[in-house]
């Protein structure tokens, strides 16, 4: 589907916010990269999104630090509040805040959080240690990988609704050897599940109108975890690859300059069977 102008607005918007997260970023910065006044921009970017500027900019800085927490366990609290233009002190009010728990408290939870729930959504890690992830994940390197893609902004589990909104748009550049690609930029144990960010993706073999959002999803090193279960199960998943065997690996990851996603194999929402292969960039 052509992109309409405040859908553009929107996505370079974003990804702008999310390029420059660590700077010392104002609504002035990002309504001048996107070419709109101030108020002009705050009030289209607050109608799609819903909420302000300046509200997503402090809350994305906040989940970003988190990631890090958990993440780079050699970083400090107080190295990782500074990266995010935070004192220490200001850092753990802040983030009291928003999860009613200190920073350090937060990281023993999430790491060591057995049972997670939020919002419906249920994770059981009480079997589950580092090995169960370990031994199935595989070393691969990839090219750089183009991809028509549109963004969507709710609840993971309305993904089979965007997929069915994104192929009625796209479905042109569909064909037998395209590849669906899901590219989740939140954890919806961390951020509101209605605020979390998805691109829905697919290769194609066809010559993309510059009217289409395209992006280059970064080749390079990645593990690769391979998985066959229900909807619950890939959050279950995802909660496990993320507080056990991220923090406990001696890998370094790349996760400031590439992203996490999702290759679809099978896909069957009637029976509630998913098939993908987790892409995870490291150095």
């Amino acid at each position: 589907m052509k992109i309409k102008l405040h859908e553009k607005i929107i996505i370079d918007a974003i990804n702008y916010i999310k390029e420059h997260i660590e700077e010392n970023l104002t609504v002035d910065d990002v309504a001048k990269h996107c070419n709109y006044s101030k108020y002009y921009f705050s009030r289209i970017f607050k109608l799609k999104v819903g909420e302000s500027v300046y509200k997503f900019i402090k809350r994305m800085k906040i989940e970003k630090s988190i990631l890090d927490l958990i993440v780079q366990d050699k970083k400090s609290i107080t190295e990782i509040s500074a990266n995010y233009g935070y004192s220490s002190s200001n850092y753990s009010a802040v983030f009291a805040k928003h999860y009613s728990k200190s920073p350090s408290k937060y990281k023993k939870y999430f790491v060591e959080s057995k049972i997670k729930s939020r919002k419906g959504l249920f994770a059981d890690l009480s079997n589950i240690d580092f090995d169960f992830f370990d031994d199935f994940m595989e070393p691969k390197v990839l090219n750089d990988i183009e991809v028509i893609y549109e963004r969507f902004i709710g609840d993971y589990r309305k993904l089979q609704d965007y997929w069915k909104i994104f192929f009625e748009r796209n479905g042109v550049y569909y064909d037998e050897n395209s590849l669906r690609i899901e590219i989740s930029y939140n954890d919806p144990f961390i951020t509101d599940p209605d605020k979390c960010i998805t691109d829905i993706c697919i290769t194609t073999s066809k010559s993309i109108d510059d009217n289409y959002n395209k992006q280059i999803i970064k080749g390079g090193k990645y593990m690769v975890y391979h998985f066959e279960g229900s909807y619950n199960d890939i959050f279950e998943m995802f909660q496990g690859i993320m507080g056990i065997w991220i923090p406990q690996s001696k890998l370094k990851f790349d996760l400031k300059n590439r992203k996490i996603f999702n290759m679809f194999e099978f896909v069957d929402v009637s029976n509630d069977f998913y098939i993908f292969d987790v892409h995870i960039p490291y150095c």
